[in-house]
């Protein structure tokens, strides 16, 4: 019984001794071949910078093993792609990338675990890789989960400026109004100018597109945001209206009226708003009513657009004092001395 024992216990230490040293030996292994990775990188970097920068014609060798080939050019390239500017060296870059990653990218969209995949989309829009786009479009036709994996898959194809991203941004109710302006942000004009002519817009890509257009404040776009304050959507309004805060600018002052005389809260507020930002004095006895508002958002917002007014600090010194609603009366005296913004 003894003997039985020892043997079985023996067997164990041999075991785990066996299992330990095979342990050690990949991980030395591994960190042998990340050192040769970090040398190969260091000893490419210098010339890689010169060549990609325009500045020599030859193009530096790399290593012939694969694995350290394919790491080296990716941690180049990547460090790279963040301080290229000018349109010779993207394109030194991109072809750089298409020399020594297509083939290997096509394989890992194929065969790649899921990780790597989206490690590679990644890449493909960082090196502006347009020669894959037709490998992205079939492969997000394929990814099975609306996720990471499938956003970058259209994030690539949007800054490749492929149009047949379009019906998945268009038809997909998934995705979120964040998630729209990135791909906006990466879509050629051509495309923009599309979507606006656009019938039937889903209101998830038309709140996201005057969002994109307030934020961005480019005024090519501004006749567009105008005409969707005639939606009958209030979410559109108010996105349309929170668009002009952000662009300080409506051309049809007059129709200010309807919206600071709404029955709607939120659009008595941007009204205010503005007003305020126009610096538009005929409507100070709008807005001195307003800041006896019902609502405090809507007081803030004529009592802050007062205080813009070319005489706001004598407008809202009179609210503080002489207006016949407590509510007005203190927000102005909280207006006098706050400084404030306006936001969307």
């Amino acid at each position: 019984m003894v003997t039985a024992v020892l043997w079985v216990s023996g067997a164990f230490f041999m075991l785990q001794l066996i299992l330990l040293t095979a342990i050690a030996i990949n991980k030395n292994r591994s960190i042998r071949l990340n050192n040769r990775k970090l040398r190969a990188y260091r000893q490419a970097l210098g010339p890689y910078i010169v060549y990609l920068s325009g500045e020599s014609d030859v193009q530096p060798r790399l290593p012939k093993e694969k694995e350290i080939k394919i790491y080296v050019i990716e941690k180049l390239l990547s460090g790279y792609s963040q301080n290229v500017n000018s349109e010779a060296e993207k394109a030194r870059m991109k072809k750089t990338a298409d020399e020594h990653l297509q083939d290997h990218y096509t394989q890992v969209l194929k065969k790649g675990s899921w990780s790597e995949r989206v490690n590679v989309l990644y890449f493909m829009e960082d090196f502006m890789m347009t020669s894959l786009k037709d490998q992205v479009w079939e492969h997000i036709q394929a990814v099975p989960e609306r996720d990471e994996e499938y956003r970058q898959s259209m994030r690539v194809l949007a800054s490749f400026g492929d149009e047949r991203v379009l019906p998945f941004m268009l038809h997909d109710q998934s995705l979120s109004i964040g998630f729209t302006k990135e791909l906006l942000r990466r879509f050629p004009a051509a495309f923009i100018d599309s979507l606006k002519t656009t019938e039937n817009l889903p209101s998830g890509v038309l709140t996201a597109m005057l969002s994109y257009f307030g934020e961005t404040g480019f005024y090519e776009h501004l006749p567009f945001v105008e005409a969707n304050l005639n939606s009958e959507d209030k979410e559109i309004r108010l996105k349309a209206l929170a668009a002009l805060t952000q662009y300080r600018y409506y051309s049809d002052h007059d129709n200010l009226e309807r919206f600071i005389t709404s029955s709607l809260w939120e659009e008595r507020m941007y009204g205010a708003r503005l007003v305020g930002l126009l610096n538009l004095s005929r409507y100070s006895p709008q807005l001195m009513e307003l800041a006896g508002d019902g609502n405090w958002w809507v007081r803030f917002a004529a009592c802050e657009a007062l205080k813009r007014l070319p005489d706001g600090e004598i407008l809202l010194e009179f609210a503080a004092e002489e207006h016949q609603d407590p509510y007005a009366r203190d927000m102005a005296k909280q207006l006098r001395t706050l400084r404030t913004g306006v936001s969307a």
